[in-house]
């Protein structure tokens, strides 16, 4: 739990509204998510069904499909259809062929929701980024969703940076960075994720501490986790199962 503190603290210094713009444009990914909740009783049904659509959606290895279960937070019980991290060169053969898939859908997905919930778009920022191999592998993941005050863009860029250094030298975690390109007032300005394989890895994991003192210096941890006191306004957090 103490990994938790220091993954948000990354997210205060985000500026809403100007992230999206910052950094190399070239080295962004874009990301679609579609919230789901499945009819009653109908789960197991509603998983084989998406899964076997997002094996055809996906099978020209471009435009990638996934569906990830939320297990703990708000909004469990509820799904998440994923399209991408897909290149901003492609986003727009990948949301045509979503289109043309739409009748399949329809038929063989439909019938099973109760319910649409948010669709969401995000950039997935590969400079502060690390670990999308690792993602593939892992079973579960934990996502930040941040409310920031503004005006701390160019702070959050060094502190994401040397975050991401640790997460390379530790080579056993994902460390994901998003930003979030619809604005709404009660929407997350940034998303962050990490993941983990159980339960009781997730509990027994105590931060990247001694790795990012060993690399930045005695007491720069502290530091960090008061300069995050001082950026964030407000998160939440849930935990999803990596259906496929």
């Amino acid at each position: 739990m103490k990994k938790l503190i220091f993954l948000i603290f990354l997210a205060g210094c985000l500026d809403s509204g100007t992230m999206a713009q910052s950094g190399n444009s070239n080295n962004q990914l874009a990301l679609k998510n579609v919230q789901i909740l499945p009819k009653m009783g109908m789960e197991q049904k509603f998983e084989a069904a998406v899964l076997s659509f997002n094996r055809k959606f996906s099978e020209d290895g471009q435009c990638i499909a996934k569906l990830r279960r939320m297990e703990f937070g708000r909004n469990a019980g509820w799904y998440t259809w994923v399209l991408g991290p897909v290149a901003y060169s492609s986003l727009n053969i990948c949301l045509a062929k979503e289109g043309s898939y739409k009748q399949e859908w329809n038929a063989t997905i439909d019938p099973l929701i109760e319910e649409y919930g948010e669709t969401n778009f995000y950039n997935l920022d590969l400079d502060l980024s690390f670990g999308l191999e690792l993602l593939k592998k892992s079973k579960y993941y934990e996502v930040w969703s941040v409310d920031l005050k503004p005006g701390q863009e160019n702070p959050f860029r060094e502190l994401a940076g040397k975050l991401k250094k640790v997460y390379e030298s530790e080579n056993r975690i994902a460390f994901l960075v998003f930003e979030n390109n619809i604005h709404r007032k009660d929407g997350p300005d940034v998303l962050m994720l990490w993941t983990f394989n159980n339960y009781d890895e997730w509990r027994k994991d105590p931060g990247p501490r001694a790795t990012y003192e060993k690399l930045f210096g005695a007491g720069t941890w502290k530091s960090a986790l008061e300069e995050w006191n001082n950026m964030i306004v407000d998160y939440e957090t849930d935990i999803r199962l990596m259906i496929d």
